[in-house]
């Protein structure tokens, strides 16, 4: 009884500077993580759900395998720094990419990102576009004329998602897009929003 009694008044003591290590960790890895932010190169912008993004050339996202540990999914596609993991992905600096594209090597796909400047979020690009058309029949020429694949089509939307193919510009393919005179509107997909664990 006094052994328990004396581990619950350690406990007590010690819980509070346990709590303020943890809190200064936390602060010190907020901090280092607005640092990095600060740093990166910034490309295009582009518009997604009326949202301004800025592409970062130097930094991707990977999906972990199952039973993957963050560190051993940066190692397997390259990466410099660990940023960052949004659900089971895990998002990474590494070498400056040209263009923003799905890349797929020995069957380890990566994918480009942005940073919301308002949100200072970073959003992964999938590879999907969003496209309204005029006319859904064209919904299928207008894929293949533009090298994509068909996602789905919402005939009743006069909407169809389209993704590209590894090595495709994702940002190229929506101003291609626009610029068709079959297409009302073009925009890239950004996935933001996503359960964050450190």
């Amino acid at each position: 009884m006094n052994i328990r009694l004396i581990t619950l008044l350690i406990a007590f003591v010690a819980l509070p500077t346990l709590a303020q290590a943890a809190e200064k960790s936390a602060t010190a890895d907020v901090s280092e993580r607005a640092t990095l932010l600060k740093t990166l190169n910034r490309g295009a912008t582009v518009t997604s759900n009326n949202q301004q993004y800025q592409i970062l050339p130097d930094v991707r996202a990977a999906e972990s395998l199952s039973q993957e540990q963050p560190q051993q999914t940066l190692t397997r596609h390259g990466g410099s720094k660990l940023i960052e993991t949004k659900g089971a992905f895990v998002v990474f600096t590494a070498a400056p990419q040209s263009i923003a594209s799905v890349k797929s090597v020995n069957g380890a796909t990566s994918y480009p990102t942005v940073i919301n400047p308002r949100t200072r979020r970073i959003g992964i690009l999938p590879g999907t576009l969003s496209v309204k058309l005029k006319n859904m029949d064209s919904a299928a020429a207008v894929a293949t004329d533009h090298g994509l694949e068909v996602v789905r089509i919402f005939a009743h939307l006069q909407a169809a998602f389209y993704r590209v193919k590894p090595g495709q510009d994702v940002v190229a393919a929506a101003v291609s897009l626009t610029a068709d005179p079959r297409v009302v509107s073009a925009e890239v997909e950004v996935i933001e929003h996503m359960a964050v664990a450190r």
